[in-house]
């Protein structure tokens, strides 16, 4: 059988080739070269019956590469801005992933949503932990494992979504678009989440337990952002305690429903641990003793006069009606606790283990801070007042200064002198012993 070569006569390379002075291919039906560039190939020209050159016969993939071919395809315009720096309000572009068989088993994805894994890649994942250590975690094992579930894919384009929405001014048009991207992505994520999460297994184990991490960040973000996001909520225990005594919408009070879902957080851990092993290990690493040095000399003083309280004749009238006994014991176990776990606040490698006190604390004292007693609230205004060390996570900041404020105007002028030292942790400026102005330090 003659070969293609011998029917091409005197044609020694197409057109496009001749005037860039390159080797032509003129043993495949289209020149590879004119492929490349999107352009007519002369070649075909001359091509013998049976190659056409329409298009029309030429196949969506080309299996020789691996490179995505999009049916939009435009030649690129060097007078317009390249997509990846258009603000979020742009048009969608519907682009096409290569290797499967047909045009209907094509997965589509929106440009935004690529900006979104590209952020998360590149940005976000550093800013889940403070540990060096569990940052090639977040941005590779929590990825893999977001590429086999669709649930977790959701909840890393939604945390991407709101830390660029805090990285905007309120006020402008991005703002409110990636807010309203990050709540589309949330509720996406949760309604494959909620119905796998009553089913752990060994498959979807570590991707339930990475999207339940997920859902704290977007617990303490939420509420820095426009109302439409704080419709995320999601108990993940029950029986807990009875309803909320708090003020209604006071930041005590919505502190302790992200508390309920860091408390469920542990519940998934405790029900996916078997499955938790290789490198997602990483993140349930906690700090040894020998790891966080002792307090320094103010924070003991405030330790020591904290422990006063249950003793103090000014303030246990305060407690009329509780057991004196068992309310001292409780306060001094709690007060322990506390004081060991708040050793971290000074080594920003473990600053994140601060969350132990309430993820590990036993019911009854979250069923306390509900109820909005006073020895719980004092002991919760000290752990806020530690909690200013994670005041560099976009999605804590702020926090500790409102706890603070907030837990001084609930609780009686009579328990000033146990609110000094987390009040002068987050810069509050004192009219005398009672009073106190809810402003920062100039």
């Amino acid at each position: 059988m003659p070969s293609r070569r011998s029917h091409t006569k005197s044609h020694h390379g197409c057109k496009q080739c001749k005037a860039r002075r390159v080797k032509c291919d003129e043993t495949s039906p289209r020149c590879q070269r004119c492929v490349k560039r999107q352009i007519a190939c002369s070649f075909l020209e001359d091509a013998p019956e049976g190659i056409s050159a329409t298009p029309t016969n030429l196949s969506l993939h080309d299996t020789s590469t691996s490179t995505p071919k999009s049916l939009d395809y435009q030649p690129s315009d060097p007078e317009q801005p390249h997509p990846g720096v258009l603000p979020p309000s742009r048009p969608r572009t519907t682009i096409f992933a290569a290797g499967r068989d047909s045009v209907t088993d094509i997965q589509r994805f929106e440009l935004l949503d690529l900006e979104l894994v590209q952020f998360y890649s590149t940005r976000t994942y550093m800013t889940m932990s403070s540990r060096l250590s569990t940052h090639v975690v977040w941005r590779d094992t929590v990825f893999t494992e977001a590429l086999r579930h669709d649930f977790l894919l959701h909840g890393l384009m939604a945390t991407a979504a709101l830390h660029k929405a805090t990285m905007q001014a309120k006020t402008s048009e991005a703002y409110a678009e990636y807010s309203k991207v990050a709540l589309a992505h949330q509720n996406a994520a949760l309604a494959g989440y909620i119905p796998a999460v009553s089913k752990p297994n060994q498959d979807n184990g570590i991707a339930l337990f990475c999207l339940s991490l997920f859902l704290s960040i977007w617990a303490f973000a939420s509420k820095r952002l426009p109302e439409g996001l704080n419709s995320v909520k999601l108990e993940l225990t029950q029986g807990d305690s009875p309803g909320v005594i708090l003020p209604l919408h006071s930041p005590t009070a919505e502190f302790i429903e992200i508390v309920m879902i860091l408390r469920g957080v542990y519940a998934v851990i405790r029900e996916t641990d078997t499955w938790l092993q290789g490198d997602i290990e990483e993140l349930l690493r906690y700090p040894q003793p020998g790891d966080l040095p002792p307090h320094s000399a103010d924070v003991v003083e405030a330790f020591e006069i904290l422990a006063e309280a249950v003793d103090d004749p000014k303030v246990t009238p305060m407690l009329a009606g509780e057991d004196a006994s068992t309310s001292r014991t409780f306060f001094l176990e709690h007060l322990q606790r506390l004081r060991d776990i708040t050793r971290c606040r000074s080594v920003v490698e473990w600053d994140g283990h601060i969350f132990s006190w309430f993820i590990m604390a036993p019911a009854p004292f979250i069923q306390s801070l509900k109820r909005g007693e006073p020895l719980a609230l004092i002991l919760f205004a000290h752990w806020a007042g530690t909690f200013r060390c994670m005041d560099h996570h976009w999605w804590a900041m702020g926090w500790a200064y409102r706890l603070v404020v907030d837990i001084s105007s609930l609780l009686d002028p009579i328990w000033a002198r146990y609110l000094e030292w987390p009040k002068r942790q987050i810069g509050l400026v004192f009219q005398d012993n009672t009073l106190f102005e809810g402003r920062r330090a100039a």
